[in-house]
């Protein structure tokens, strides 16, 4: 699934950005991971508390390069007071727990995702299950939704559960590296996407929110609360997006690659992106109804299997946005030897 050349922040040298973040405390350490989506980017806050943004997934490779690079900066993992979750994802959130039995550290994150965080197998298994569900829904082949959710499975591996100790809400603050930020909840790539506000440098910590070379994908997943049904991911991401933008910043970091230096003109270029595409599925399902994994199908063709739960996610959400808007209907059809029901979806009449 390639990227939209006009969705991505232009290339340049951050090596000034970085160095003048670094000369404030604030180290941004790339991480390697073993995901398509590359290094992940943790974070070094000095002062007290010694604070470590998101710590990478666990790997003995991760944890060798963490220890590396904390180390540079001159610290050692045992001197970390404070280990922050930015999201639920593994690549972010694997190797908490691994510094916190070095370090002691208390472990912070959004109080909404306390419970997600400690039941890490269970939970993502129950994810599973509604993704599996979804896929076959939407017409997904069995075997490949069966497939895909056993590699999901295999990289649980790549995590740990995480105790939060110090769980946080939207609109309070929290002290890291001896410097106050305001904790934002910004659902859409994830259900429990966290930012951090420094009001007085017009800074932001901002995890998957908004990334500058990818777009961040808003992965349909289970709620955080309740027990069942699923998050209209896009919805709640364009939402957040729009809250973001009439933000004052002037810095962001995100969880993986450059910093962002202007946000507004990113996200302007996002949400069009996204109208664009949105047109396109009312194009495709004006001429005939269609299965989200037709849909899929007919703007990229075979995708690898690792793609495969993503891309419908991005379908999914284009159609939750159509149906909301009464653009579209659904209707279903038996889905031969199962208890579920194909779902079609076609231009309202």
């Amino acid at each position: 699934m390639p990227e939209d050349a006009s969705i991505l922040q232009e290339e340049r040298d951050f090596t000034e950005v970085l160095e003048e973040a670094a000369s404030q405390g604030i180290h941004c350490m790339p991480i390697p991971t073993p995901f398509a989506v590359g290094r992940v980017n943790c974070y070094l806050l000095e002062g007290s508390p010694l604070t470590l943004i998101d710590a990478g997934p666990r790997s003995e490779q991760s944890l060798a390069e963490l220890e590396t690079r904390v180390r540079d900066i001159g610290y050692e993992l045992d001197d970390i007071d404070l280990v922050v979750a930015t999201h639920q994802h593994i690549d972010h959130i694997g190797m908490i727990q691994t510094v916190v039995d070095r370090s002691g550290a208390e472990v912070a994150a959004l109080d909404l995702a306390v419970k997600r965080l400690a039941e890490f197998t269970p939970d993502n298994e129950l994810d599973d299950q509604m993704a599996v569900a979804l896929m076959k829904r939407n017409g997904v082949p069995g075997e490949i939704a069966d497939k895909l959710k056993e590699l999901t499975a295999s990289f649980r591996d790549w995590g740990n559960p995480v105790i939060v100790t110090q769980p946080v809400s939207a609109g309070t603050w929290i002290e890291m590296g001896s410097r106050r930020y305001e904790v934002l909840h910004r659902p859409g790539h994830s259900p429990s996407d966290t930012l951090f506000w420094d009001p007085e440098r017009k800074l932001m910590i901002g995890g998957d929110h908004l990334l500058s070379h990818i777009s961040s994908n808003p992965l349909i997943s289970k709620p955080l609360e309740g027990t069942g049904g699923r998050t209209k991911a896009l919805i709640d991401y364009r939402h957040s997006l729009r809250e973001t933008a009439k933000m004052p910043i002037e810095l962001m970091f995100g969880g993986h690659g450059d910093p962002i230096l202007d946000h507004v003109d990113l996200i302007d270029r996002r949400l069009a992106s996204q109208d664009r595409r949105t047109e396109k599925i009312f194009e495709l399902v004006s001429e005939e109804p269609r299965t989200g994994h037709g849909i899929a199908d007919a703007i990229w063709g075979n995708i690898a299997l690792t793609e495969a739960y993503r891309a419908l996610s991005e379908v999914v959400g284009h159609l939750d946005i159509l149906l909301e808007e009464g653009r579209v209907v659904e209707t279903t059809r038996p889905l031969e030897d199962s208890d579920l029901e194909l779902t079609f979806y076609e231009a309202t009449k």
